[in-house]
């Protein structure tokens, strides 16, 4: 074993060896320290009191620094911490080499050779022996900030009787209170407020206790607001609240309230009016319309609109009661200029299935919805040519920017664009995903179309030796004259008109099938 005349100390990394199987070598003073050390790593109370047979024996420390107390902890034996606290003056305020008592380490360390916390224990036992409760740790924190981080509650409700200060910030600012949050105990909270923590470092005003039970949110509301107080909320507080139907929405709805708007969530405060509930919904209209009003008058709303919106459900019923309300004329002006896209992709991530899209997509649509070119490759790529798709080609579509990362699929383009051929493709090829090819030989014959999914089986090791058919059918020739000149004859410029004047010819829906791509010829 390693040890030194000058300090008595002993290796940590040797603590678990059989000791005493080398007591009657070194020096007596050595010997003996080091046996009152292996004693405490091996949590043997008798040996360690025959041991601490006087005073002189209370400071012995590792090589570390670590003194007996402090090893007792790290190595997570409670008998023996247990002995020595009770021995009368044993120091527990002992500083290691970097400045730790035996509470820092009770709070702050690992069991050796473990990734767990410290049993709380060894921190109530200390705490109740009168270890100092003033001291500062890492960022600021204090005794107390460390108990309730650890969920140490029996030791933290200790520390608060003892008169550890309530509402001390480290250096992030943050109390004790704004820790209790973070582990939603309303009795602990109930403690700090009784014993004079300050409720309003919280800012309620500004901001919701996401993740707090019901419970703790009352209690914070009513210790800082009363019947004579100037109530101020931001309405992103009072519509989350709705939202989980929270009992502190129908206190705060009756009472004198003043409602601030923060810009920057704009783009929540619809989605949060159709996914809240209906008796929510006709509260928030009745007593704050105007607010909302002011909401949907902003520009900016509708050009972010789902910007932090996730998860929240869009519901017929509210937009419904919306469009009945007083917000009726700025709804549907928001509507008119909310990006479609977004709404569909934020509808996608959802889960919506094509049964639930198509009908909420539809009231928009007759609010005045504008369709973007995108929403057509959405729809058709979930859904293939189905009937919100059909609805959409008869709809003003919108040249948008198509998103940075998505790559467009050519039927659709096929179908939309009036103007789309194969020659047109085959120039803007690497616009669209690498299949769009292999898809439009279902619908075309053409030389280039061949060339390119040859090119592309080799390019995959694809062994099996495919035929491609190279003459074409004559449905599709007459397909392609019909739609040439079916443009050109009716000057016709739009998808819409294009689809509207189809629908009026008196042929059959097989020939408007095949037309119209929804037929594949091969």
């Amino acid at each position: 074993m390693s040890s030194s005349d000058s300090d008595g100390s002993v290796e940590y990394e040797n603590y678990y060896l059989k000791f005493y199987e080398d007591q009657n070598n070194g020096p007596p003073l050595i010997k003996k320290k080091s046996r009152l050390i292996a004693a405490v790593v091996q949590n043997q109370v008798d040996v360690l009191s025959d041991l601490l047979d006087s005073p002189r024996w209370y400071n012995v420390r590792d090589s570390c620094g670590y003194s007996l107390l402090q090893i007792a902890i790290l190595t997570d034996n409670i008998e023996v911490f247990d002995y020595m606290l009770s021995i009368p003056d044993f120091p527990i305020e002992f500083v290691n080499r970097e400045g730790l008592t035996a509470l820092v380490v009770a709070l702050d360390c690992f069991v050796s050779n473990n990734d767990t916390w410290m049993r709380e224990h060894f921190a109530y036992e200390l705490i109740k022996k009168g270890a100092s409760i003033d001291r500062v740790y890492f960022h600021g924190d204090t005794p107390l900030h460390r108990t309730l981080d650890r969920g140490y509650y029996k030791a933290a409700k200790l520390l608060i009787e003892r008169g550890a200060d309530v509402n001390a910030p480290n250096r992030e600012q943050d109390t004790p209170l704004t820790r209790t949050l973070y582990k939603d105990e309303s009795e602990l909270m109930m403690t700090l407020l009784v014993y004079g923590a300050q409720p309003t470092v919280l800012n309620f005003e500004q901001s919701v206790l996401y993740g707090n039970s019901f419970e703790i949110q009352e209690i914070l509301f009513l210790y800082i607001y009363d019947e004579y107080s100037n109530l101020e909320l931001h309405l992103d507080v009072l519509l989350t609240l709705a939202e989980a139907k929270s009992p502190l929405f129908y206190h705060i709805i009756k009472c004198p309230i003043k409602i601030t708007i923060q810009y920057e969530s704009l783009s929540l405060y619809f989605r949060f009016l159709c996914s809240i509930s209906i008796d929510c919904l006709h509260l928030v209209i009745q007593k704050f319309g105007h607010y909302m009003n002011k909401v949907f008058s902003r520009k900016i709303f509708s050009e972010s609109y789902y910007e932090g919106g996730e998860g929240k459900v869009i519901c017929l019923k509210n937009l419904n009661v919306i469009l009945e309300s007083e917000l009726r004329p700025s709804v549907i002006t928001f509507i008119n200029n909310v990006n479609s896209t977004e709404i569909f992709e934020d509808l996608i991530e959802l889960g919506y299935d094509e049964n639930a899209v198509t009908p909420l997509y539809c009231y928009l649509l007759s609010y005045g919805l504008n369709v973007q070119e995108l929403d057509l490759h959405y729809v058709y790529d979930l859904y293939g040519y189905c009937e919100l798709f059909k609805i959409l080609l008869h709809m003003d579509i919108q040249k948008g920017v198509i998103l940075e990362g998505y790559i467009k699929k050519a039927v659709p383009a096929f179908v939309y664009d009036i103007n789309m051929n194969v020659e047109r493709f085959l120039q803007e090829q690497s616009d669209y995903d690498a299949d769009s090819a292999y898809l439009l030989r279902r619908y075309f014959v053409h030389p280039k179309l061949n060339e390119i999914c040859y090119q592309i089986n080799q390019m995959i090791g694809y062994s099996e030796v495919q035929s491609f058919q190279k003459i074409p059918l004559l449905v599709e020739l007459a397909r392609n004259v019909f739609r040439e000149f079916f443009v050109n004859k009716f000057n016709i410029k739009t998808c819409k008109e294009f689809y509207s004047r189809l629908n009026g010819l008196p042929i059959s829906n097989v020939h408007k099938k095949i037309i119209t791509y929804e037929t594949k010829l091969y």
